[in-house]
């Protein structure tokens, strides 16, 4: 759920007067589907799945990002105000998730969102981080094509590794399947 520059949405001319000028999401470029957007949303479901106990298939992570991809290359074609996108994108990353993995909408939700709040923290400390080391700004990165899609790679790289650790150790943060069980366990005691 990366973002984009913002393009302006009615004009300055003489005949505005009186009209508010409202800023647009960019459309993405359909490159950035394929190099940014579904690495990022590979990143974001399979951290948020493994941070709650499940064990995601790289077949499943695919087709979740790749489908969630396309809708958000497609919902940032609409004429949006900033972050109404992000309201749209993540019902369908739930859904698909809950679809591709097998889980409950609740579960869904939980893995999605916690991969969201994961994926967002993590993109603002290395876009700081990145801007400090380089000197170049984000908004500056965002305007050239080859900076948009080589930006976030140490992002990504970090986060991957993350998620290779995470799940080599079974490392979670709450584990949805376990809680469940021992709900299942509390019920039959009674």
């Amino acid at each position: 759920m990366t973002k984009y520059p913002l393009r302006p949405f009615g004009s300055r001319g003489a005949g505005s007067a009186g009209r508010k000028e409202a800023l647009l999401m960019d459309r993405m470029p359909f490159y950035l589907v394929v190099f940014q957007s579904i690495p990022e949303t590979a990143i974001l479901i399979s951290l948020g799945l493994i941070l709650t106990g499940y064990k995601p298939k790289l077949k499943s992570v695919l087709v979740i990002a790749s489908l969630e991809s396309l809708v958000s290359f497609l919902i940032r074609s609409l004429p949006l105000l900033p972050g109404v996108n992000v309201f749209l994108q993540l019902p369908v990353l739930i859904v698909l998730t809950a679809c591709c993995c097998g889980l409950s909408l609740l579960d869904a939700a939980l893995a999605s969102l916690l991969g969201l709040v994961v994926l967002a923290l993590t993109e603002t400390a290395f876009n700081f981080l990145i801007s400090a080391v380089s000197g170049i700004a984000v908004r500056q990165a965002l305007e050239d094509p080859l900076l948009r899609v080589l930006f976030p790679l140490p992002e990504f790289v970090f986060l991957t590794g993350a998620v290779l650790i995470l799940r080599r150790y079974n490392l979670t943060l709450f584990d949805l399947q376990e809680l469940k069980n021992l709900e299942q366990l509390k019920g039959d005691e009674k």
